[in-house]
């Protein structure tokens, strides 16, 4: 499958269908997780501080995760990440004590983390830059597909057979996704590891002189998609809250995200079209202009019918956004160097999903959830700025 001969069909069975089932599974405990930790007698501050694992894990796991992408190759490293998955996704249904789930879910957080690198780099690999961004808005729309279906079957199992039952049929999906990339991912064990034969000496002292040669990336393009990362996990703590604060059910904010996805599905492959066309930046800042409005809107919605359709304009915002964040990692890594960058790549947007709540909850605190939708918009504002007028055009034409 070279650059050359590339077909978006031969993507099918050893990334898009594998996509869809990883993360239909881990959407599959989503729902449950927090209730299965409070079930097995943590208390609500306990249950946070473990529920918290999983960001962590894939935080820290990105930077050594490029390094044994590096060591054993992109292949290896998919089929190993995919079988510890499954393996802590069955220990998570026999465990009997809260604490124990937080070393679990640490440990999926960094395979997780390990995956989606060695899945990234392939991409970068075989797929040609002015196909690049369709090619990866389609994976983003699989990963959202996924994402839908989760939880809904998480949610079905749970009442039917129990919470453990949800980490077995985690389990499950993990061993189909481990079947499909052991047959049709192609085998790279014969390539050069990561670019240079002296990858095995000081990996991170190389990890942080790469991240001194491409500081200016990382402050422009990098500071952009932090912001991006921070506004799209600001609204799944914001408008949540937002829904409750004007009387919405739970049932009908949960309802209401569906539909939200529903729109962002519709949007994933024109967005990946738009991308390789017009460029990338002229996706990213539509993007990050309309989510931002719909936050700095979102004080003005006193009816449910108000905050459905700025929940709308925002999935919309989302969605044509689809597959900007990998797409730009891809096109600005550097030759010979690129899992080491998208692991750094990585952790810098982590630091914007992980900071979000953060920001989310101290303005809430001190200005009110009103004011707080605003200061979030700010952020996405601002990141637009960056992109605009700091970041080049990575699209390669011609």
């Amino acid at each position: 499958m070279s650059t050359t001969e590339f077909r978006l069909r031969a993507f099918i069975l050893p990334f898009y269908v594998p996509a869809l089932l990883w993360s239909a599974g881990a959407g599959v405990i989503l729902p449950i997780l927090p209730l299965h930790i409070r079930a097995l007698g943590a208390g609500l501050s306990e249950t946070g501080i473990i529920m918290a694992m999983f960001a962590l894990g894939s935080l820290l796991g990105n930077i050594p995760g490029g390094m044994l992408i590096g060591r054993f190759g992109k292949k290896r490293a998919m089929l190993g990440a995919v079988s510890v998955e499954a393996l802590l996704a069955l220990a998570a249904a026999l465990i009997r004590r809260p604490w124990m789930m937080a070393p679990i879910l640490f440990g999926l957080g960094a395979v997780h983390t390990l995956f989606f690198l060695a899945r990234l780099a392939y991409f970068r690999e075989l797929v040609p830059g002015r196909r690049r961004g369709r090619a990866l808005s389609l994976l983003g729309g699989e990963t959202r597909m996924g994402s839908s279906i989760g939880p809904v079957m998480g949610g079905f199992v749970a009442d039917w057979l129990g919470f453990r039952a949800t980490f077995v049929l985690f389990g499950i999906f993990s061993a189909a996704v481990l079947a499909l990339a052991g047959g049709f991912v192609p085998d790279d064990s014969h390539q050069p590891r990561d670019g240079s034969p002296q990858w095995q000496r000081n990996s991170l002292r190389r990890s942080f002189e790469l991240l001194r040669q491409q500081r200016r990336v990382f402050l422009t393009a990098g500071s952009a998609v932090l912001a991006l990362k921070l506004i799209r996990e600001a609204r799944k703590v914001v408008f949540p809250l937002w829904g409750d604060l004007i009387g919405m059910t739970a049932s009908g904010i949960g309802l209401l995200f569906g539909v939200a996805y529903l729109v962002e599905l519709a949007l994933f492959y024109p967005a990946g079209w738009i991308m390789d066309r017009w460029g990338r930046k002229n996706t990213a800042i539509p993007c990050m202009l309309i989510f931002s409005m719909g936050f700095l809107l979102l004080p003005l919605a006193g009816t449910p019918a108000l905050f459905v359709l700025l929940a709308v304009v925002v999935a919309v915002g989302n969605g044509i956004g689809a597959g900007i964040n990998m797409t730009l990692s891809t096109d600005m890594a550097p030759h010979g160097r690129v899992v080491e960058f998208l692991a750094l790549w990585r952790t810098v947007t982590d630091a914007g999903g992980a900071a979000s709540p953060v920001l989310v909850g101290f303005a809430a605190a001190g200005l009110g959830l009103a004011a707080a939708a605003p200061v979030v918009a700010a952020v996405g504002f601002a990141g637009a700025a960056v992109m605009a007028l700091a970041v080049k055009e990575t699209l390669q034409r011609g």
